[in-house]
């Protein structure tokens, strides 16, 4: 069964032949239709390439209605079980199992089988919250699957068009973003492409949102929704959204913003990204920053060009990639100064980031500089543009090229 139009996607491949075999459940999450059931296809193929017999492998799909019909958590368990080859390695793995009901029980049973390996996919954290966490707690590993970052989409725009700058590729991803198969569609005809955004954004809300929470106010929702995607990389908090509601003509109080705000996260469409204060390591409760999971998701709901407001869409793509490259980012804070960016890696070092579209005028780029020379201490800083110029170093902050940045993959 080989596909080979598939995008690679390296990092996530990596994660999964290191965790391979090892006593851990695989969790990979993220939002739908970002290459979840692609990446662990790619796994399968690999492993059969490697010598697994196709017998060691089940594959289930539970966005199927067939493999629905299997059953409960006992039928499955016992369908799953009956396929066991003995003796060698079992690969399972189960796609947004999510939709079965109780399926902690049937993992957890899985697990702890000996020669079964177990793969996960779902679309909404609260699969991992509650239960599941409780029932799994320390026997799951949680990848969570972003769409393609710019290295990957740059190398497969690449090869199907050679003559384009990286310029003209960088202004594409910011407008069109990395979902696989958006791209895929663009290649052949936008407004395909942006009925196809459409019809996943519409899943995410009505079936992961809307259905388990239960929402019957839809409009309001549907007004935090256009509220987020247009004030990407604003300062935010359930408060001052509901006042700028109410201001026009929307009365949702804050308690009820928070509670969407919370379940776009769940649903992996919106990332919240609280502040930190640098001076007093301490993380602050207020004014928050959320940031979109790809752009073609803004591009078809506020039907109009991202490009306009490049910069906050330039922050949202670094920030992305500051999310795969390390454990945890936030943003700054020092004193009345903001830093776009702290980055902690998974040893623990911190680097700062400011993004700017450009600073070839003097006073951007004194602005810029400013909130990183505030910071006192030698850890690294980094101004990142569109400009190509030299990689200057002013007072040990390194201004680099986004692009340059971007490609060279840690």
């Amino acid at each position: 069964m080989q596909h080979h139009n598939f995008i690679e996607r390296k990092q996530y491949m990596q994660q999964l032949r290191d965790l391979k075999d090892q006593n851990i459940i695989k969790v990979i999450s993220g939002v739908r239709r970002c290459g979840k059931s692609t990446l662990l296809m790619m796994f399968s193929e690999e492993l059969i390439s490697n010598g697994v017999d196709a017998k060691q492998i089940q594959f289930y799909n539970f966005e199927d209605l067939d493999t629905l019909s299997i059953g409960d958590i006992f039928q499955i368990h016992t369908h799953i079980k009956e396929r066991l080859v003995a003796d060698k390695p079992n690969y399972i793995f189960l796609d947004e199992i999510q939709n079965v009901k109780d399926f902690q029980r049937l993992i957890d049973s899985l697990y702890i089988k000996p020669n079964v390996d177990v793969y996960i996919t779902g679309s909404n954290a609260y699969m991992l919250s509650g239960e599941l966490a409780t029932l799994l707690t320390g026997r799951y590993v949680e990848i969570n699957l972003l769409p393609l970052q710019f290295t990957e989409y740059y190398n497969f725009i690449i090869s199907k068009s050679p003559n384009l700058s990286k310029n003209e590729i960088l202004a594409n991803f910011i407008h069109f973003g990395g979902m696989p198969e958006y791209i895929k569609q663009l290649s052949i005809n936008e407004k395909q492409a942006d009925l196809f955004a459409q019809s996943i954004l519409k899943t995410i809300i009505e079936k992961d949102i809307f259905q388990r929470l239960n929402i019957t106010n839809k409009h309001d929702f549907n007004k935090i929704v256009d509220f987020i995607f247009d004030s990407v990389g604003s300062y935010v908090s359930p408060r001052s959204i509901s006042d700028t509601l109410r201001s026009n003509g929307t009365v949702v109080d804050k308690e009820t913003v928070a509670k969407y705000l919370d379940a776009l996260c769940e649903a992996y469409l919106i990332y919240k990204v609280p502040r930190f204060e640098i001076k007093g390591k301490g993380l602050l409760q207020t004014l928050n920053k959320y940031y979109v999971v790809d752009p073609c998701f803004a591009k078809v709901r506020l039907k109009k060009a991202v490009l306009k407001d490049r910069s906050h869409w330039l922050e949202n793509m670094v920030y992305l990639e500051l999310l795969r490259r390390n454990k945890e980012v936030f943003i700054g804070k020092r004193l009345n100064m903001e830093v776009d960016f702290v980055a902690v890696d998974y040893n623990d070092y911190t680097s700062y980031y400011q993004v700017a579209w450009t600073t070839e005028n003097p006073e951007t780029l004194e602005r810029e500089l400013a909130s990183l020379k505030a910071i006192k201490d030698s850890t690294p800083k980094y101004l990142l543009t569109t400009d190509v110029d030299f990689n200057p170093v002013y007072d040990g902050i390194r201004k680099l090229n986004v692009i340059d940045w971007m490609l060279k993959n840690e």
